[in-house]
């Protein structure tokens, strides 16, 4: 039986693809035919399988780039757990009898699990699959975390339960006397290209075996990671990048190699965990070890598969403070998730929350301009002069704004390259009402008169689907305050004086008050902040009292006494 599979895998490793060695720079491609280009980031739990789609109906190709498990992968739900090979159930679904190639970006269960039960269903045909050497090898040290070292550590054959299964199903393929269930096994050569339809897929790895061993948690495990095949794809303007579980020196070596790592879709290295060099805690301030790989991709759209209620508590708050800049959208709470390209714009579509991302990125304002990760800029401006910073709904309201005129607020902002605005919406919700009552209506103008305390709510309709923020509280109050009241209480030879009256709408900002000697000026004494005055009677006795008062809005109104 081995020398039969070191026959096959010799033949089937002769198969090898062209070496282009020049990087590539290009951002985009032509697309003359009117297709749409998908991938499918299947739910398999925390796991990775993604299905490319290219072209719709019966004339449809398709191809994926991982498998996902023989399960829904690590989740902490029963009822998910009892999923079997969610991936194939998916092509199943989708009506999927042929994949043009399958990529498998490293050898570990969870990344190609589900492409056993595929191969065993000879109702799917399959042309290639591209992957790591059947012969791979690592380097391993004890089974024991604790007493790993790199001094211990050997070349070893990677030869998993789940890798055998996979080479034993490419040989049972390969032995039908239906040609047409034949697979041919490659593996890439960094730099070279292959296409769905239009669109192309460039292979960065897999790269030179010489991997230091040198990691933290299972420190087997993470020498498996670094051999994750890494794969740009560009479509007409857009571009995505799948990573596998890549760590940080597959990063370095694709850097050092010159390739292009910049794209609008990033999906996320190893289901989110953070994968530090030093320890597995998350220790505060520290970023991720995919950092590195996040500011080279500068994406707006990150995918992070991590699956249902997934055990490992993925993404860590690490790699989110490192993905801010980004809409994050997550297979745990948003299931699968279809990013649709025409070769110009993007299209968002998940399974579960409304299109919307799992965590938004975050607002950056820069002098005059605010921008969002699909937003190349926000301009709410308020009475012609004033710009207004959002905030995303969900997230702490900024400190109230205050105006003693009417506030006209006006909504404007442009999309990114890659999406569109198709409309704007927005809604007054009072002090004290619930949002969620409060209907949106479209316009791009709103004015607030006085009486009102209210924020505005407004949300982008992209293709990429909603982007809704929230203002400040806006509160307009055009009156004076009212009602002023100076209150005497004498004590004995000191006389105290208390200031109080109605404010409004904006409500009591401060009291100011200044005592005038008989026959003095006003203007030559200075106010002095308080809620009342305590003085000696003999001693002011004829002199006159000022209190002012100023509301938050600005407005302000005084009133005398003789002391």
């Amino acid at each position: 039986m081995k020398k039969r599979m070191k026959q096959i895998a010799a033949c089937l490793l002769v198969v090898l693809m062209t070496v282009i060695s020049a990087p590539e720079y290009k951002t985009s491609l032509k697309v003359s035919a009117a297709q749409n280009f998908k991938i499918h980031f299947i739910d398999v739990g925390c796991a990775d399988g993604a299905l490319l789609q290219y072209g719709e109906g019966s004339s449809a190709k398709y191809a994926m780039i991982d498998t996902g498990a023989g399960k829904y992968h690590v989740t902490k739900d029963k009822t998910y757990a009892k999923k079997n090979a969610p991936a194939y159930e998916y092509l199943k679904k989708m009506g999927v009898k042929h994949l043009e190639f399958v990529i498998l970006t490293h050898p570990h269960q969870d990344h190609i699990g589900g492409l056993v039960k595929i191969l065993k269903d000879k109702t799917i045909t399959i042309n290639t699959i591209y992957g790591n050497s059947l012969e791979v090898t690592y380097l391993r040290s004890s089974d024991n975390v604790k007493k790993q070292t790199s001094e211990t550590a050997k070349w070893t054959k990677f030869d998993s339960d789940t890798y055998k299964s996979v080479k034993n199903e490419i040989e049972k393929r390969n032995n039908e006397e239906d040609e047409s269930l034949h697979v041919k096994y490659v593996t890439p050569k960094a730099g070279s290209k292959i296409y769905l339809g239009q669109a192309q897929i460039t292979f960065y790895g897999p790269l030179e075996n010489d991997y230091k061993y040198g990691r933290q948690v299972n420190l087997n495990i993470r020498q498996e990671n670094k051999y994750s095949i890494v794969t740009r794809i560009v479509y007409g303007k857009n571009s995505f990048l799948m990573t596998g579980d890549a760590q940080r020196e597959t990063i370095e070596k694709i850097i050092k190699k010159g390739y292009n790592l910049q794209a609008q879709v990033l999906k996320e290295p190893h289901h989110g965990y953070q994968d530090v060099k030093e320890s597995d805690k998350l220790i505060s301030g520290r970023t991720s070890d995919h950092k590195l790989l996040i500011d080279r991709t500068k994406a707006n759209i990150a995918i992070v598969s991590n699956g249902y209620k997934n055990i490992g508590n993925v993404p860590m708050k690490n790699v989110l403070t490192d993905l801010s800049k980004m809409d994050v959208y997550e297979t745990s709470n948003r299931g699968t998730i279809v990013i649709t390209s025409d070769g110009s714009r993007l299209y968002v579509k998940t399974q579960k929350g409304g299109n919307k991302p799992s965590v938004n990125g975050r607002i950056v304002t820069s002098g005059k301009t605010v921008s969002t990760p699909v937003l190349q800029s926000v301009d709410i401006i308020r009475n012609k002069k004033y710009k207004m910073v959002p905030v995303y709904v969900g997230t702490k309201d900024a400190k109230s704004v205050y105006s003693n005129k009417t506030i006209t607020v006006k909504i404007n902002a442009s999309a990114r390259s890659f999406t569109k605005i198709n409309s704007v919406q927005y809604k007054l919700v009072k002090n004290g009402q619930s949002s969620a009552r409060i209907p949106y209506r479209y316009g791009r103008s709103v004015t607030l008169k006085n009486g009102n305390a209210a924020k505005i709510y407004i949300k982008y309709n992209t293709m990429l689907g909603e982007k809704e923020v929230k203002l400040p509280q806006i509160v307009v109050d055009t009156k004076a305050p009212t009602k002023l009241k100076l209150k005497k209480k004498k004590s004995g030879k000191k006389i105290k004086v208390t200031f109080s009256a109605n404010y409004g709408t904006s409500g009591k900002k401060k009291t100011q008050y200044k005592i005038v000697p008989r026959g003095k000026s006003a203007k030559k004494y200075k106010w002095k902040t308080a809620n009342s005055v305590r003085y000696d009677a003999k001693k002011y006795r004829k002199a006159k009292l000022y209190v002012r008062f100023i509301d938050k809005a600005g407005n302000s109104k005084t009133k005398k006494m003789t002391m």
